[in-house]
């Protein structure tokens, strides 16, 4: 859908202005949900699954009444797949296009059977490895997807980033399992100050020191 359907050029135009190309894009399943439930519907048909599947995965709201279809919850956005340790998608995070006041600028799945915001850290099963690797064993904690993937060709493949929420003990534990260190890398704001505060007191509480990246300029 994103590199061949009309509805998804302002995705390709989003990507393509993030200098997020066709190589970063597979890497990392980008991809593009079509408006509308009817698409994802007859899709599920052709691939065998069930409406009732779909809505235990998150990727549909459920009909409420006679006549109600339900909806695409990530409809019209841009895609970005969340993958567990082991590199198996268990989620998504989808962004928004078209600003809408009725939405958020991102959209994310719901808790599952199969996804635990607590326990999932995006880009974890690419880093992993790398940091093991790295002189210092050290990762990068930064906020978003996009911060992760641009990190990651940038030349520094050892970022991760939580699902919007807040960094849990959970997450500390399972980059401890790789880690020795950590930067952290939030934005320059009252926002994220305060995040960087709370995420480095965990970091400390689990005996692994924290540095923190100075951004210049409000970025």
């Amino acid at each position: 859908c994103l590199l061949k359907t009309k509805e998804a050029a302002a995705a390709r135009a989003y990507l393509e202005e993030r200098d997020l190309g066709a190589e970063v894009q597979e890497k990392f399943l980008i991809g593009y949900a079509p408006n509308g439930i009817a698409t994802i519907l007859k899709w599920a048909e052709k691939y065998g699954y069930t409406p009732e599947e779909l809505a235990d995965a998150g990727v549909i709201k459920p009909p409420s009444g006679p006549g109600d279809r339900g909806y695409h919850r990530f409809g019209g956005r841009l895609m970005f797949s969340i993958a567990d340790k082991r590199g198996r998608v268990v989620a998504f995070s989808g962004r928004q296009l078209v600003a809408s006041k009725n939405s958020g600028k991102y959209v994310n799945s719901p808790e599952t059977a199969v996804f635990r915001k607590s326990s999932v850290l995006f880009g974890f099963d690419k880093a992993a490895g790398n940091i093991v690797k790295s002189p210092r064993r050290e990762a990068i904690v930064c906020e978003g997807q996009i911060d992760t993937i641009r990190l990651h060709i940038s030349g520094f493949p050892v970022a991760v980033a939580s699902q919007g929420t807040a960094f849990t003990e959970e997450h500390v534990a399972m980059l401890k399992k790789v880690a020795d260190q950590v930067l952290l890398v939030f934005d320059d704001d009252a926002a994220g100050h305060k995040a960087t505060i709370r995420t480095a007191r965990l970091f400390l509480a689990a005996e692994m020191p924290v540095k923190v990246v100075s951004l210049p300029g409000g970025d």
